[in-house]
């Protein structure tokens, strides 16, 4: 194998994807379908799992799954036709007519998953290094292997990242989002009809929480096989971090706690929290979710997304607060932007500099967005 980046990338090109979720899989299938040979790595040894709940089914993911046959949008999404902002008492404080299409990140996972080839998807393997220079990717158990092109999708905590740029590190807000999803069949009538159909919001003091329908565990979105995903924003001080990202295990955590393993204290203060400032058809909702978790608001913006012949794609290069609605569509654009830019180049080399340079700039201006918008939404900063 060549390994001078002038190699024509029209040619079928060996691919090591570093992390099998949604970034991996979406660049995975792109490529893969675009003839290059390509196999993805990825540490956990089972089917992932979801601990995000519900996301925004933005036009690149939609447009994603229907080109590449994947899956009919439709079957996988919710829909709103309405966005309710309530009062400190329920009522309604505002509505306007908005359509906005919701999905949950198991029911895309699976899709994508079913869609790239079991002898090409490989569990249980650690990248632990890349050496961007001639693309060899090391594991954990010792073993080795070079490509040509070498893409690292490996999430917010990418070891290919702090590699290639030590010095980037999240720079983490003055706020957390509490998060969970309630099956459609454990809510009351009172609940279900005032959220069905409507995105809605109540917006406190320094605080901010949403909640929407998405597909149901088995990817139901039929009335009541759904589930309920709430998102609150919630500020905290800087002590009060490290208490919270303490799990049940001892074990303190840097980005999340997953469902369960909030600490008693933690919940218990969480749900009179809940209680105490939220709307009633909030704090019932709170209050119905069995198995909450929370997760770090942060910023995370890499200097360059491409380094040699390796690359960062996704939420290892750019994370942007989730008020942009953003994180899964910028991994499909940057995958589709990825295959598209190999297609146009006569060159290895400067199909990642384009591609680079562009994505590169729409990652630091969607950071950008995200902080106007958590600031303004929370009334954070000047």
């Amino acid at each position: 194998m060549s390994q001078d980046l002038a190699t024509d990338p029209s040619d079928s090109l060996s691919v090591t994807i570093s992390g099998g979720s949604m970034g991996g899989l979406f660049t995975g299938i792109a490529l893969n379908r675009a003839g290059h040979d390509v196999t993805i790595a990825e540490q956990s040894t089972g089917d992932l799992r979801s601990r995000g709940g519900g996301i925004v089914a933005q036009q690149s993911i939609r447009q994603f799954l229907s080109r590449h046959d994947i899956v009919d949008p439709t079957k996988i999404t919710t829909r709103a036709s309405e966005r309710r902002f309530l009062t400190a008492n329920g009522a309604v404080r505002t509505s306007t007519a908005d359509s906005m299409v919701f999905t949950s990140w198991d029911a895309v996972y699976r899709q994508l998953r079913a869609a790239f080839p079991d002898d090409q998807y490989h569990t249980g393997r650690t990248v632990t290094r890349i050496r961007a220079t001639d693309g060899t990717v090391r594991f954990a158990d010792g073993d080795q292997t070079t490509a040509e092109l070498v893409v690292a999708a490996d999430g917010g905590q990418s070891t290919a990242r702090k590699q290639l740029f030590p010095d980037t590190e999240p720079v983490f807000a003055d706020y957390v989002a509490w998060r969970g999803v309630v099956p459609e069949a454990a809510l009351s009538d009172t609940v279900v009809d005032a959220f069905d159909g409507r995105f809605t919001f109540y917006q406190g003091e320094q605080m901010l929480i949403l909640a929407y329908f998405i597909p149901g565990a088995d990817g139901s979105t039929a009335p009541g096989g759904r589930r309920l995903n709430w998102v609150w924003y919630d500020t905290l001080t800087g002590r009060e971090r490290e208490t919270i990202f303490t799990d049940t295990t001892g074990t303190k955590n840097q980005l999340s706690v997953s469902p369960g393993q909030l600490q008693a204290p933690v919940e218990t203060r969480q749900r009179e929290r809940a209680t105490e400032t939220l709307p009633p058809v909030f704090a019932d909702l709170v209050a119905a979710t069995a198995r909450p978790f929370v997760q770090a608001i942060y910023d995370l913006q890499s200097p360059q997304m491409t380094v040699d012949r390796a690359c960062l794609l996704g939420d290892a290069a750019f994370v942007a607060r989730p008020h942009t609605a953003a994180g899964t569509a910028k991994a499909a654009s940057d995958a589709v932007e990825l295959k598209a830019a190999l297609d146009r180049h006569s060159s290895l080399g400067g199909a990642l500099a384009s591609w680079d340079e562009a994505r590169t700039n729409y990652g630091g201006r969607l950071v950008a967005q995200g902080k106007r918008m958590g600031d303004e939404r929370l009334s954070l900063g000047s």
